[in-house]
């Protein structure tokens, strides 16, 4: 975004929230905005998924649309409207003097100083093109004789696991600040995720962490697998694999593990608390779960003019909700079910909450991890 249309969107922003009346041209160029950068973050997830924006930050200096098709063995046509896209709006660079009315074929550069927010940018874009995909089942769940839920399918398991490569390390940086824990994964102790997905917040800390043991669980086979085969690839042996639904936690694992966590899940279950009370039944006396999720509001007037807000309500309406409202009676939480809400079913499940610690600056907006102890 330029430095003029983002003062334009802060403008906007302030007037709302200090309750100014806004005019009628401004608040009609926002919504400009709203469709302009839509359909640029299509071009932007289509350059990422075919290689184009990879092969710009990688380059040791700018590319013409036919280099770019020759090394991504792509159709030039396509090459260049798609990056003319991204140039014109300022995400990609064009060289100077190149592409304009004396004919020298257009170059395009991205600066070492812009590859990783265009590389996340891309990835995140990349998600959204994939909610885009199941537009029209999620437009059926609307109807009130419809469908309630659209289960997440490979390609969003696709999506979500590259947001995960992502997130690893600032998820990890927070989980232990938590006073002691790093101590007790030195040593080993018994460890579970819960809706591991992909499972790559699982691998980061095995790896790291090769004197403990690593129960990596999901409700769905399919992700599961590929997290069974990665860990395979990396010769990961402190791992083992199952296909589990925490709300129906088997006699066996009672008072199992010493320490459980959940990354972005929780929200996406049918029914929250019960997943909860299967962690808290699954944990030994004073066992540690580390509850990592979107750092919001419970309350939707508290996430007036948070920008990451509303894309977490945006990107619920296509992910979370449809996931999770498998039954006429699943909650449904959506990913703004927020701080007060999460503390208020962990009470209810036993848990008690020990704080809260943000994971960083998350180019999605901030996550936190709430960490919980079994005191019983």
């Amino acid at each position: 975004m330029t430095d003029e249309r983002l003062n334009h969107v802060t403008r906007f922003v302030v007037r709302q929230s200090q309750g100014q009346r806004t005019d009628m041209s401004s608040y009609e160029e926002l919504t400009r905005d709203v469709y302009t950068w839509g359909s640029v973050s299509l071009a932007l997830a289509m350059a990422h998924e075919t290689g184009i924006t990879p092969i710009l930050c990688q380059a040791q200096g700018p590319l013409s649309s036919h280099q770019l098709a020759q090394q991504g063995k792509l159709k030039e046509r396509y090459v260049r409207e798609v990056v003319n896209a991204l140039a014109v709006a300022g995400l990609v660079q064009l060289e100077e003097w190149t592409g304009g009315e004396d004919g020298v074929e257009a170059r395009y550069l991205v600066p070492d100083t812009h590859r990783h927010a265009l590389k996340a940018a891309g990835t995140f874009c990349g998600l959204v093109s994939t909610c885009a995909r199941q537009f029209s089942g999620v437009k059926e769940c609307f109807d009130v004789d419809g469908p309630s839920c659209v289960r997440y399918e490979n390609s969003m398991f696709n999506a979500l696991d590259e947001l995960g490569v992502l997130r690893a390390n600032n998820i990890t940086t927070a989980i232990l600040k938590t006073p002691g824990i790093k101590q007790l994964l030195d040593d080993g102790i018994e460890v579970a995720e819960v809706g591991c997905g992909t499972g790559r917040l699982a691998h980061h800390l095995a790896a790291m962490f090769p004197k403990s043991h690593f129960t990596v669980t999901d409700v769905v086979e399919q992700p599961l697998q590929l997290a069974r085969q990665r860990a395979e690839g990396e010769r990961l042996t402190n791992m083992t694999f199952h296909l589990l639904d925490v709300c129906k936690v088997p006699y066996a694992w009672t008072e199992k593990f010493d320490w459980m966590f959940a990354f972005d899940v929780i929200h996406d279950l049918p029914y929250p608390l019960e997943a909860i009370k299967g962690v808290f039944k699954a944990l030994k006396p004073g066992g540690h779960f580390s509850m990592v999720d979107e750092l919001v509001s419970s309350f939707v007037a508290e996430n007036k003019n948070n920008m990451a807000a509303a894309r977490l309500y945006a990107l619920g309406t296509f992910l979370c909700i449809p996931e999770s409202y498998q039954q006429p009676d699943s909650e449904a939480l959506g990913p703004c079910w927020g701080e007060e809400k999460a503390r208020d079913l962990l009470g209810k499940a036993g848990f008690h909450v020990l704080g809260l610690t943000r994971s960083g600056t998350e180019d999605m907006g901030p996550m936190a991890v709430c960490m919980c102890q079994k005191t019983c």
